[in-house]
């Protein structure tokens, strides 16, 4: 299929598939001439998939090219299933994750009511981090809401600088998932693991052991009081 064919069998634009090709999502199966391309008709159904990745389950395009790299690799239908379902849930908005769109730092300022001098901290720390655009630096919602908790904390006398502890916990965190991704991927049978209830374990896991570290930690404090 020619590229404009592409375009309107599949209800999007021209630059809209040259960005999906640039980005990895979508490669021409024959290239005639530097700009001259031919298509398999399977991209009208991978471009359905990224939109429909896109507005239902709030993928990045990072995301769902390793999606679709694992249904081109012919890895277990299941398997493939499984990853589109974790990685949804990962993803999807939180309760109180209502901002779709991205802001500005002016932006943010104002619905969280942080000082800009409080949010360039909290951003050199790593707790909220702003993507570059450009247009300058904007934050999604996953960073709205935590610079609208953070807010809060500090109403109760705490000052960015507390919050260095979780940058240590953010490092734990992250070479978690790192460890446990390398442990799956090397198992003989990975593709055949049940990646949601393997994430809703893990989770409830890290809950459990947390929830039983307060427990220790305020009875100790009754101890010695």
């Amino acid at each position: 299929m020619r590229i404009s064919e592409v375009a309107k069998a599949a209800g999007v634009s021209l630059p809209t598939i040259h960005y999906y090709t640039r980005e990895g999502l979508l490669f021409p199966s024959l290239k005639t001439a530097h700009n001259m391309a031919y298509y398999s008709p399977d991209c009208v159904e991978d471009i359905r998939l990224i939109k429909e990745f896109q507005s239902k389950r709030f993928l990045p395009l990072s995301v769902i090219k390793l999606i679709l790299q694992a249904k081109r690799d012919g890895q277990d239908v299941k398997h493939v299933s499984e990853m589109e379902s974790v990685l949804g849930d990962i993803f999807q908005p939180m309760p109180d994750e209502t901002q779709s769109e991205s802001i500005s730092l002016a932006e943010l300022i104002s619905v969280s009511g942080l000082s800009e001098t409080d949010v360039n901290e909290l951003i050199a720390m790593g707790v909220i981090i702003a993507s570059e655009t450009e247009n300058g630096p904007v934050f999604d919602g996953i960073e709205t809401r935590i610079a609208q908790i953070a807010k809060r904390l500090l109403t109760f006398g705490l000052k960015p600088a507390d919050f260095e502890i979780y940058q240590q916990y953010m490092e734990i965190v992250r070479s978690e998932f790192k460890t446990i991704h390398e442990i799956i991927h090397h198992l003989p049978n990975h593709e055949v693991i049940p990646l949601r209830e393997l994430f809703k374990l893990a989770s409830d896991f890290k809950g459990c052991l947390a929830t039983r570290i307060y427990r220790q930690e305020a009875r100790h404090l009754q101890e010695h009081s």
